[in-house]
């Protein structure tokens, strides 16, 4: 098999796009009731037109060293973007800069390359990054936060999940975000090390023992 075929394969094996949400199915309060936005250049290039925003600039934040793939991605995406008709302009650094101007400064470019996990596998970890007022969140919505605030206060696990359903709906149609793909990692360990890789995508020593 040519090499380009055998990573083709390999890619679909460990990925596969976003169906419009943050969450994988991996997590407590994912919607499996959402479809991936379509590839409609033609209609995007309307809705820029529409907008009087055809042929704009913006900056495209990326850290390096973090990602798999991740420079060469924001390359493919910044060639969708200038299809039709907005100029991204990429700017790497390494993954400390990228993280103190995103947290610390909260002075991101218009565009960023990130990504999102958390330890509990439950939506409220990952949907509350996005909550209005949250150190990480861009994004200002009353109705998604009020539907998070609801999902706290009741243990009822029906109820959650409709709450969590109607926020990612929220989310999807408000797009504070390109809903790409679940991230792909890969790990090396010693075969001294006992150690399972996590759905969440999180590595914690307290997870790792001696062989004996």
């Amino acid at each position: 098999m040519p090499r380009s075929a055998s990573l083709a394969t390999t890619s679909e094996r460990l990925t596969a796009p976003s169906t419009g949400e943050v969450l994988t199915p991996a997590y407590f309060g994912y919607n499996p009731d959402l479809k991936p936005y379509a590839y409609d250049p033609a209609s995007a290039k309307r809705l820029l037109a529409s907008a009087g925003v055809q042929g704009a600039e913006v900056e495209f934040d990326v850290p390096v060293g973090v990602y798999l793939l991740a420079e060469e991605l924001s390359e493919a995406i910044s060639e969708q973007f200038a299809q039709v008709g907005v100029q991204a302009k990429i700017t790497e650094m390494p993954y400390s800069v990228f993280m103190d101007k995103y947290l610390r400064q909260h002075d991101m470019a218009q565009l960023m390359y990130v990504t999102f996990a958390w330890p509990t596998l439950d939506a409220d970890g990952v949907l509350t990054l996005f909550e209005k007022g949250n150190q990480y969140a861009y994004w200002n919505n009353d109705a998604f936060s009020s539907l998070l605030d609801q999902a706290r206060v009741t243990s009822d696990r029906a109820k959650r999940l409709a709450l969590y359903k109607q926020a990612t709906a929220v989310m999807r149609e408000d797009a504070p975000a390109l809903f790409l793909f679940p991230q792909p990692a890969t790990y090396a360990t010693a075969n001294t090390v006992e150690w399972r890789a996590r759905p969440d995508d999180w590595v914690r020593v307290w997870d790792m023992k001696p062989k004996t």
